[in-house]
């Protein structure tokens, strides 16, 4: 704070303003993510948590907290049979299960370490905001800094809903550290260039001009090893410093500029974040991967700086330089080709976060953001991102201009990276909890510009001003002194409206649309979990035999997978591959499919098979004892079912239009015949009974082709039968393929359905579900009785 002299008012330091506000937006996004949720995580005496991974991080803090810091290498409660590897990035289950023993005195209770797992991801979420506003701050100024700051509180992005309450999952720590990491990658390029720094400077041990860069580029270092040790995917930002390195490369040896304090800030970098994470990698081909891209990111700045300075040396044309590194880089890839194409084919294969295909768009998240479901619209990007999403792509083209023109290294990062994290976001719709930093500072970026263009930047730069004219004009003899005063910086104030004008609409432009989709994210019910599945499945950890015979087993520290052998005891537990962690974490038992889509196919293969023998095969190949099911399996989610199973959902369901009496035409999804056949539907809507219809549909339709091009089924004819046989005698009599035997109730069967003889209904919800004007249980389980 500034000195105080006699009838001097007390100036409040910028960047003092500035740590206030930032102490201000770190608590509004605290409260957004603790309070708003927290009737909808703590339930009674039990913790809701908001993911479905959440279950799989608390299984391993469970483990860890009873064998730390002990991980187990291998886990045979994930997935049965095979069981599944451990944690591959522990740092979050170490930080809660350490936190968890530090409260609970080296002994916590269960509802200690489910509570501190749920509080842990709004902190991390909320810290998150200081390392923003330092890069606004360092590419910007502070004030863009703070913008930023406060939209990465408020966006109701992925971000926000991965950093609430109960979301307790490795997505928070990972945004943390890498922006954390990113912060000082850039302060430290920005230092070494403002220096000049070059390997003469650290022969001769010159500490005064190199102390800061070193010291920011190893504390990136730091934090990127911490980011690798939070997310296996974590080479996604080692290739965005690698590329931006050889784009800086390039530009820098292209205008005759030294490249040494790329390699000197490059290589130490990445030299750390390999050593911190080489104690927890294996022998896998993941892990390989990473051994091979580290390795190449140590040495990458060294060999481009070495070429870089052979060529100046000899005076050569500049432009051979990005020419001998394309050489140099499809030499690398032929040889990397020749000694281990797995290897290569696993690296590249990395790449298809960008376009990702096949049976994985039936998981949300991994569904492009622009293009839901096949078809495009805006709307997950605007509920996502509301205006930052437009003003992004504004902001990109601007601030390319601006950093052209001033040739900026620092910024010429932040484009890489930005443009990058869009293609990631556009690619998949989850990687948004990444691209909500880009945006928020993008956004703030051009916030400020506007503020600048309405004044904001002279007038702010005024009070500076200001004092010294006052100080000086006191200083004058009093007989000396003009009749004017000094200009304070409330002047002009015309110049003051135009900005407060400007910031008003940009506070409706960027801020405005935020606060209800923020509020209602947070405050929305979770819906991950219903209580019918926690009760059902507290229900089966007390009424199924222990699969291992000793409840305690389940926080052992295990063999190797290949020293593991499961007792005759194990068996499975068939359901959807959402509930896998479910089944571990609640009811300590051994799923066939878990939210990694191990054994996908499988369960798909079992809930769409089309009769009981052949559903049957399934479990006794699996091993599988009960089968639990809920209401979304034979509806919301058995087109996913479908998928996996590698079938065709219109062999099972499809939308039909009929026209009105209006000529208009009205959707309708009718189920075919396969539909009520398989296992799903005959457990869950009929409980595994008899059926006998008491209706059979036969519709007739024609394809079309509507103007936009999309074809459609209209319905040319509909007859109603008494019985199943009748309509397939209505069939039999017709000469064309475009006749089916239909119902519009799931919970209708019009085909006759015999008994599944091998199942037992053990257990089942309460009612509480509306559907088709029934009032249904939430979850049933079986007993599979082949086994």
């Amino acid at each position: 704070m500034s000195e105080q002299g006699p009838g001097q008012r007390l100036r409040i330091p910028p960047a003092a303003i500035a740590g206030i506000i930032l102490a201000a937006l770190c608590g509004l996004a605290l409260y957004i993510r603790i309070a708003l949720p927290y009737d909808q995580v703590f339930v009674n005496d039990w913790v809701w948590f908001r993911d479905t991974d959440a279950y799989y991080y608390i299984r391993h803090i469970e483990n860890l907290v009873h064998n730390f810091p002990r991980l187990n290498a291998f886990d045979p409660y994930m997935l049965y049979p095979g069981g599944s590897v451990g944690l591959h990035r522990p740092l979050l289950a170490w930080l809660i299960a350490g936190v968890a023993l530090l409260i609970g005195g080296g002994s916590p209770a269960q509802h200690t370490i489910e509570a501190v797992g749920a509080y842990i991801p709004a902190i991390l979420g909320a810290l998150t905001l200081i390392p923003v506003y330092f890069i606004g701050k360092e590419l910007f100024n502070r004030w863009a800094g703070l913008i930023a700051a406060a939209l990465v509180a408020i966006l109701p992005s992925e971000f926000l809903h991965r950093s609430l309450l109960g979301f307790t999952d490795h997505h928070v720590a990972e945004v943390l550290f890498s922006a954390a990491s990113m912060l000082f990658f850039i302060m430290a390029v920005k230092r070494a260039r403002e220096r000049e720094i070059s390997f003469r400077h650290l022969l001769s041990r010159d500490w005064a001009t190199i102390r800061k860069p070193v010291i920011y580029a190893l504390l990136a270092g730091l934090f990127l090893g911490l980011y690798l040790l939070s997310w296996v995917g974590g080479l996604m930002f080692v290739f965005i410093m690698c590329a931006y390195l050889v784009v800086q490369f390039i530009v820098d040896h292209l205008r005759h500029k030294s490249t040494d304090y790329l390699c000197i800030v490059g290589t130490p970098l990445f030299l750390i974040a390999f050593l911190m994470l080489l104690p927890v990698l294996d022998e896998g081909s993941r892990d390989a991967a990473y051994r091979v891209a580290m390795s190449l990111a140590i040495v990458t700045p060294v060999v481009l700086s070495l070429i870089s300075r052979f060529w100046a040396g000899r005076a050569w044309k500049p432009i051979f330089y990005p020419l001998t590194l394309l050489g140099l880089a499809g030499i690398g890839l032929a040889l990397l080709r020749a000694i281990s194409p797995s290897l290569l084919t696993f690296m590249l294969r990395q790449f298809s976060i960008f376009a990702p295909a096949g049976a994985r768009l039936t998981v949300m998240e991994v569904q492009p953001l622009l293009f839901p479901g096949g078809n495009f619209s805006f709307q997950i990007a605007w509920a996502n991102f509301t205006t930052s999403f437009l003003i992004s792509f504004i902001a990109l083209a601007m601030l390319a201009f601006a950093t052209v023109k001033a040739r900026s290294a620092e910024r010429t990062f932040f484009l890489l990276w930005s443009i990058i994290m869009l293609m990631a976001v556009l690619g998949q719709r989850r990687f948004g909890y990444y691209y909500v930093i880009n945006a928020a500072l993008l956004t703030g970026y051009f916030s400020w510009k506007m503020l600048d263009l309405a004044g904001l930047g002279k007038l702010l730069a005024g009070p500076r001003q200001a004092v010294t004219a006052a100080k000086e004009f006191r200083k004058r003899p009093k007989k000396t002194r003009d009749k004017s005063r000094p200009r304070t910086f409330m002047q002009p104030r015309g110049a003051w409206l135009r900005v407060i004008a400007v910031g008003i609409a940009l506070f409706f432009l960027v801020f405005f649309p935020n606060f209800s989709g923020a509020s209602r994210l947070a405050g929305t019910p979770n819906f991950v979990i219903h209580e019918g599945w926690y009760t059902s499945l507290q229900w089966l950890r007390d009424n199924s035999p222990e699969p291992f015979g000793d409840a305690d087993y389940y926080y052992q520290l295990y063999p190797p997978r290949a020293g593991f052998e499961y007792p005759g005891t194990a068996y499975g537990v068939m359901s959807w591959w959402d509930y896998g962690y479910f089944i571990t974490q609640i009811g300590r038992r051994l799923p066939n499919a878990n939210p990694t889509q191990a054994g996908a196919r499988q369960a798909g293969r079992y809930f769409t098979a089309q009769d009981e023998s052949s559903a049957n095969e399934q479990l006794d190949e699996l091993g599988t004892r009960y089968v639990v099911i809920d209401y979304t399996m034979p509806t919301g989610k058995f087109y996913a079912m479908v998928e996996w199973a590698g079938l065709s959902r219109d062999e099972f369901f499809d939308v039909y239009y009929q026209r009105g009496e209006d000529g208009s035409l009205s959707p309708i999804t009718l189920y075919h015949t396969a539909y009520y056949r398989s296992t799903a539907v005959r457990l869950y809507n009929f409980a595994g009974q008899a059926v006998v219809p008491q209706e059979s549909v036969v519709v007739s339709y024609e394809e079309e082709i509507a103007p936009a091009g999309v074809r459609y089924k209209e319905i040319t004819g509909a007859w109603f039968f008494d019985t199943y046989e009748e309509a397939e005698a209505h069939m039999a009599e017709q000469e064309a393929d475009n006749y089916r035997i239909v119902s519009p109730n799931p919970f209708s069967s019009p085909v006759p359905l015999e008994t599944l003889d091998s199942y037992r209904l053990v257990h089942e919800t309460d009612s509480g579900i509306q559907m088709y004007d029934m009032d249904l249980p939430h979850v049933k389980i079986f007993e599979y009785l082949g086994h």
